[in-house]
C-alpha cells in the first residue's frame, strides 16, 4: 500500500519569513460562536513557507507560474543528504527531480531569523542544469546563499528551465537515499513569480 509523507511546512501565525518579505499573518476573521461560520484571514508573500519559484522570479520575460503545466513541479524524485551546502560532488549523475536535505529546517520555529541556512553553490547549479534535472528542491528558505550579492544559483537554474522548490519540511530526512513520486502543487497566481505549495512524497 502506498504511503504519503507531507513535506510542507504549516502556515500559521508567527511562522518565520525571509528577511524583507511580507510578514505572514493568519487571523480568525469569523467564528462559529459569533458569526455562525469559521473563516481565516491569511496574509502571505508569494515565497512564504514551503513554496515554488517560477522562472519569472529572477529572469526577465520568463514564464510565470500560471503559464507552467500544473504538474511541472511533480515527478520522480530522489532525496540526497548534504553537509549544509550543495556542492558539485553532491549532484546525482541523472534524474528528474532532486531534493537536498541540509538539516536547515530543524530550526523552523517562531522567531527564527533565517540568517544562516543551507544553499546550492553556483557551480552545483550549473551541474544540475548539465545533468538534465527539471526540478531542484531544498529544505531551507532559499537555494541562494544568505546575504547574496547576485542571485547566481537562481538565475542559472531558472534561466535554463530548472524549477525550484524551497523550504521543504524537515520530514525530508525520512526520504534520504530513496526514490519516490513527488507531487508539488502551488497556488495558481496570475503572473506569479512563485507561490506557497503543498508538497507530498508517495512511496510504494
Amino acid at each position: 500500500m502506498a504511503r504519503a509523507l507531507d513535506l510542507s511546512l504549516t502556515v500559521e501565525e508567527g511562522m518565520p519569513y525571509y528577511p524583507g518579505d511580507p510578514v505572514p499573518s493568519v487571523k480568525q476573521f469569523k467564528s462559529l460562536d459569533k458569526d455562525g461560520v469559521n473563516l481565516k484571514e491569511i496574509h502571505l508573500g508569494s515565497h512564504s513557507g514551503t513554496h515554488v519559484d517560477a522562472p519569472a522570479h529572477f529572469v526577465k520575460d520568463a514564464p510565470s507560474l500560471d503559464q507552467l503545466d500544473p504538474m511541472a513541479y511533480s515527478g520522480t524524485a530522489i532525496a540526497i543528504k548534504v553537509d549544509g551546502i550543495v556542492k558539485v560532488t553532491d549532484v546525482p549523475p541523472k534524474g528528474e527531480i532532486v531534493l537536498f536535505y541540509t538539516g536547515t529546517n530543524r530550526n523552523w520555529r517562531p522567531g527564527w531569523r533565517m540568517d544562516s541556512f543551507g544553499y546550492v553553490e553556483p557551480e552545483a547549479a550549473k551541474e544540475l542544469v548539465k545533468r538534465g534535472f527539471k526540478v531542484v528542491g531544498i529544505d531551507s528558505p532559499s537555494v541562494e546563499m544568505p546575504r547574496f550579492r547576485e542571485p547566481e544559483t537562481h538565475r542559472t537554474l531558472l534561466s535554463n528551465g530548472v524549477l525550484i522548490i524551497e523550504n521543504l519540511a524537515d520530514s525530508l530526512s525520512q526520504l534520504v537515499g530513496k526514490t519516490f513520486k513527488l507531487y508539488c502543487l502551488p497556488i495558481k497566481v496570475r503572473e506569479g513569480d512563485g507561490a506557497p505549495a503543498r508538497v507530498v512524497a508517495v512511496l510504494d
